[in-house]
């Protein structure tokens, strides 16, 4: 196969615990014709020793600002990228070591395909793989999937031409990743590799109730963009239960009194993840509270 350049970015911000597994990572990827770029967004712990002392064994770029939060730095890094492929890495993630080797390849003997990505592990703070992620699993023409939530692309598993990346510009908001893959589906096919080939940590800064108001409120406003679109409807059923079972596992009476009644079409009475959140509405919030992180998606 061709090895053409790969930029992998990472945006870091407070990952002095993580950074050096991240970076790691990458540098002990099979495949070898990889430029790292790292921007520290005004990270107020020991991220930039951390740093420091990598950039002694290890050649990459890197960049230090004052904080101005994950899109502008997204927007940033890929400006600075020179690669045939992008490939974006939170500061507390990590690749499995033939991540890219394997999606290079993919890409390049599939060239219709503009974007692809895979599965991932979970793994907690001690770096050990405590679970499974297989999400998804469509390709080709896959924007009304994503647009009805049918499944989600962790930006950690992708790679992406960097000619199309570009095309396309993020939207202010609280999420990055799902904006920026429906636009790119909308116009573009996107591959799929069924392999495991990135690892997402879990434990380390999570909260069961944290901004799930945001993420809703972010998640609503990316899909009511495309209200025009012939599958609009059945995506916002979609979303009401899946909005309906978030807050019905801590926040009972939002989940009860804003989306319980939107819920209430006949058509969710044939649909399985209906019931399974009004399951969640019963079960009790201190049983989410105290449920381990790495056993926690038995849950969801």
């Amino acid at each position: 196969m061709n090895n053409p350049l790969v930029s992998v970015l990472i945006p870091l911000y407070n990952h002095e615990n993580f950074v050096e597994f991240a970076i790691e990572s990458v540098m002990n990827q099979t495949y070898k014709n990889i430029e790292l770029i790292v921007i520290n967004d005004g990270s107020t712990d020991s991220s930039d020793v951390k740093i420091q002392d990598l950039l002694k064994k290890y050649n990459f770029e890197y960049h230090q600002q004052e904080n101005k939060g994950l899109i502008f730095t997204i927007e940033k890094l890929r400006n600075l990228a020179k690669g045939k492929y992008i490939s974006l890495l939170a500061s507390d993630d990590a690749f499995a070591d033939n991540k890219i080797e394997i999606l290079v390849n993919y890409l390049e003997s599939n060239p219709q395909y503009t974007m692809v990505y895979s599965n991932m592990y979970f793994m907690n703070v001690e770096n050990q793989i405590v679970s499974k992620v297989k999400d998804g699993g469509e390709k080709g023409n896959i924007f009304d999937s994503l647009l009805c939530g049918n499944f989600f692309i962790n930006s950690l598993t992708t790679l992406i031409n960097r000619d199309i990346f570009m095309k396309y510009n993020y939207d202010k908001g609280y999420i990055e990743d799902f904006q920026m893959w429906l636009k790119i589906a909308k116009d573009n096919q996107i591959g799929y590799v069924d392999e495991y080939l990135a690892l997402y940590r879990i434990g380390n800064t999570l909260s069961l109730s944290s901004n799930i108001s945001k993420m809703q409120k972010a998640e609503k406003e990316i899909i009511f963009k495309y209200k025009d679109e012939a599958i609009f409807d059945e995506a916002l059923r979609k979303w009401n239960i899946r909005w309906f079972g978030s807050f019905a596992k801590c926040n009972k009476i939002y989940a009860l009194s804003h989306f319980f009644v939107k819920n209430l079409k006949i058509k969710n009475f044939l649909d399985i993840k209906f019931y399974k959140a009004l399951i969640k509405f019963f079960i009790p919030c201190f049983i989410y509270k105290r449920f381990k992180w790495e056993n926690l998606f038995i849950l969801f």
